[in-house]
């Protein structure tokens, strides 16, 4: 019988970072792209912020909206 391997955590306090990265070479502002995503201005800031990582769906939007896979925005919080 295999034990099991140890999974680490995510740490998703690089969300922030990525969030911000790509809001910056899509060159969308926060109201652009609360227009195009549907997500409130507000969660847009706080995802910005670093106080809210958001959810799995948030995230599945904005990788569409920024034409981004989502193995690349989320690679940050394995490192």
């Amino acid at each position: 019988m295999q034990t099991p391997r140890f999974q680490p955590e995510p740490n998703l306090a690089p969300l922030r970072e990525v969030f911000n990265r790509y809001r910056a070479e899509s060159g969308m502002t926060f109201d652009e792209l609360a227009e195009a995503t549907g997500i409130s201005r507000r969660t847009l800031l706080n995802i910005s912020s670093g106080t809210y990582h958001g959810d799995l769906s948030t995230w599945l939007v904005l990788a569409r909206v920024w034409g981004a896979s989502l193995d690349d925005m989320f690679a940050a919080v394995w490192e």
